[in-house]
């Protein structure tokens, strides 16, 4: 995935761009679009900046409660970076990334390019309304669903390890080992088990954000030693396979 340094054209297709290649909207949504344009241009090496909680981090040998204090720890980090692979029956059929800044405008962002379909975005600019905008389209919902809260907000890079830690009924530490990674060797306690994922996705018919709960998915979830996310593999009985990498702290 490339990093995002302006807000894509959301014109009607029957509607020219004006110079320049801004789309012509009513004020407010140009005030908005520049906004949504003001994007570090290195928002995708964000490092994941982690706060110590006030209690002691769990012993790994606890493994849901070592996921979920994994979890807190992302909730309370000033920023974040990740991104993921969607396969469907070992076809690839799209790719996010997410990252995150607690002073940055947009605050929040998700993106993920469906192989065969639009190019979706979501984005909270820290007032917790979400936004997202696919192909020409602008989504800002008066009464946001649960599929608009998932995908446009903070909490998405920590979901899935709620996930986990919330409905994993064999969730355990299986290895302790050196996981590869893009920053080289990195040691790395193993997790695996079955849990409920969400899936969030969006429908380009009805020009709306989805989720859905699949039961029943194997994964396997690797953390470092002390506690951060690391890479995070599971998939679905219906063929569904998701791959997240999280960058380094």
């Amino acid at each position: 995935m490339s990093s995002m340094s302006s807000l894509p054209d959301t014109a009607s297709e029957n509607e020219p761009p004006v110079p320049g290649g801004r789309p012509g909207w009513p004020m407010t949504l140009a005030i908005l679009a520049v906004c949504l344009a003001v994007v570090a241009s290195g928002w995708w090496v964000a490092q994941v900046v982690f706060k110590e909680p006030a209690t002691a981090r769990p012993d790994p040998e606890d493994a849901a409660a070592f996921v979920l204090d994994a979890a807190d720890r992302m909730d309370l980090a000033d920023s974040y970076a990740l991104s993921f692979t969607r396969l469907l029956d070992g076809t690839a059929v799209g790719e996010g990334a997410a990252a995150y800044e607690v002073s940055g405008n947009p605050r929040f962002e998700l993106s993920f390019a469906y192989t065969d379909g639009p190019e979706v975005y979501h984005y909270d600019l820290g007032d917790g309304v979400p936004i997202t905008t696919a192909g020409h389209g602008l989504l800002i919902p008066e009464e946001p669903s649960e599929a608009d809260r998932y995908l446009c907000s903070a909490e998405f890079g920590s979901a899935k390890l709620h996930e986990i830690a919330g409905t994993s009924t064999d969730l355990g530490l299986t290895a302790r080992e050196e996981l590869d990674t893009e920053e080289g060797g990195r040691n790395a306690l193993r997790h695996e088990g079955t849990f409920t994922a969400r899936v969030g996705g969006y429908d380009a018919e009805e020009g709306a954000n989805t989720l859905e709960s699949v039961a029943g998915a194997a994964f396997t979830l690797w953390l470092s030693p002390d506690g951060h996310p690391l890479r995070l593999a599971y998939g679905t009985p219906d063929g569904l396979e998701e791959v997240y990498e999280y960058a380094a702290p």
